[in-house]
């Protein structure tokens, strides 16, 4: 059911619902109402000139609290919510948390703009949708102060709400011990409960027979002598940062006869140099030492070219409303022809997965189309037995020249900035899809 809630004066707290509701054992009976982390024992009143029907968003029923009870469950009144009614208890909500990190002086109206797209579904979910960080939640209280989206103005305030029934990470700086306590308090309905680094995820999957064949060769970066023997044994390598995204902090080293050609994207403007070498190596990496700092080696693949430009294929999958892996969203994300890299941050550009195959493989585009869905599927599969609540990932696979297939990470707090750019209606069910999955761990999730 849908209702607004409307505020009366009283000092006793009170719930009023329509008569139709009522029954001779209800005459003056308490029961207990629910606001995310918040219940209250309130007096249950019945009056005819309230409607509580099935209802819907846009036509919604009616139900009173007094101010004392609203106070208690610190619930805004200009929401539209869903309610639930048993014998026993009456819940309101959903309440859903998106838990941002813990620089609380960054969360401000501006800065949730960015979450406002989101918001487009809001009449399929209802409720209380809010910002939060680990930093302001009061749990004497079961309370955090955050910004919730108020439907009626279009806009994201400031307020003091119940803890979530349920939570959507949105940010991975936060400690585990404040993790654990609300996945704790949520009984475990904090998805994307985890971020592997790069390196975590390449061991994680190399435990499975099946899926490992889809890795390239990667080790961590160590010390020159590993290096070397890595580059020594695979001719091309990759050195990437096991922590950043988006193209940051890489390294591509070539080893041509007895010298190093080394294009270092580390900086704006890749730098490229050669190495005459061995001892230029060793004298490259002493004078980069970082290097050998959280980084990973891996061999570089000889990717598919459309034309003179190399491309990688991003593929979003996400749990839908029914619990099941589904994929949202796939776009190839081409490099401009004088870059190894396809990040469209970095000057690449973006092709439906179709055309990509098709003008890079024009034969095989739907065998290679089905491999791919058919590897995804059975990544996330395997990624729900590793104890952690996952619901996204973006997972980057490329196709190399002999028509392999690799995983070359996947990310649950992928971006998605080419499907804004290629297909918006794409990017929109995308941004979507979190949300409706969050209503369905719910108790109001039948309302799907």
């Amino acid at each position: 059911m849908w209702a607004k809630i409307e505020v009366v004066p009283s000092d006793r707290e009170i719930i009023y619902l329509p008569e139709s509701l009522s029954t001779e054992a209800d005459s003056s009976r308490s029961i207990e109402v629910k606001f995310g982390g918040k219940t209250a024992t309130a007096k249950i009143l019945y009056t005819d000139d309230l409607k509580l029907e099935k209802g819907s968003f846009e036509n919604p029923g009616k139900i009173r609290l007094s101010n004392k009870l609203k106070d208690k469950l610190l619930i805004p009144e200009s929401l539209v919510y869903r309610i639930v009614i048993t014998d026993t208890c009456i819940s309101i909500g959903p309440v859903i948390g998106l838990l941002l990190g813990v620089h609380t002086h960054r969360y401000n109206p501006r800065h949730m703009k960015k979450y406002s797209d989101r918001l487009g579904i809001y009449n399929k979910v209802g409720g209380l949708i809010y910002a939060f960080s680990p930093k302001s939640v009061n749990w004497n209280r079961n309370s955090a102060y955050g910004l919730y989206y108020n439907i009626a103005t279009a806009s994201w305030e400031y307020g003091c709400f119940p803890l979530p029934d349920v939570i959507y990470r949105r940010d991975f700086h936060s400690s585990p011990k404040h993790i654990d306590k609300l996945m704790d308090f949520t009984g475990g309905r904090l998805f994307n409960s985890y971020r592997f680094s790069k390196y975590q995820m390449y061991e994680a999957v190399k435990q499975n027979n099946e899926l490992s064949k889809y890795l390239p060769p990667t080790d961590l970066s160590l010390n020159f002598e590993q290096v070397k023997k890595f580059i020594d044994s695979h001719s091309k390598v990759i050195l990437k940062p096991i922590d950043l995204s988006r193209g940051r902090g890489i390294c591509i080293i070539e080893k041509i006869d007895d010298a190093y050609k080394v294009t270092d994207y580390r900086y704006k403007n890749p730098v490229v140099s050669v190495l005459h070498d061995n001892e230029s190596l060793r004298e490259f990496f002493a004078n980069n030492p970082n290097l050998f700092n959280r980084y990973l080696i891996q061999k570089y693949l000889s990717l598919a070219r459309i034309g003179n430009s190399l491309f990688d294929i991003r593929v979003v999958m996400q749990k839908r409303p029914d619990h099941t892996w589904g994929c949202t969203g796939i776009e190839c994300r081409v490099s401009n022809s004088n870059s190894h890299l396809t990040n469209i941050s970095r000057g690449g550009y973006a092709l439906t997965l179709e055309e990509a195959l098709y003008r890079a493989f024009a034969e095989d585009c739907e065998l290679l189309s089905q491999e791919i869905n058919e590897f995804c599927q059975k990544f996330c599969s395997y990624m729900d037995k590793m104890g952690e609540h996952f619901a996204e990932f973006g997972m980057d696979i490329a196709v190399d020249t002999e028509k392999n297939i690799w995983l070359i990470e996947a990310n649950v707090f992928p971006s998605f900035k080419g499907f804004k750019i290629m297909d918006r209606q794409t990017y929109l069910s995308i941004r979507y899809t979190p949300l409706l999955y969050a209503l369905s761990l719910t108790e109001f999730g039948d309302g799907l």
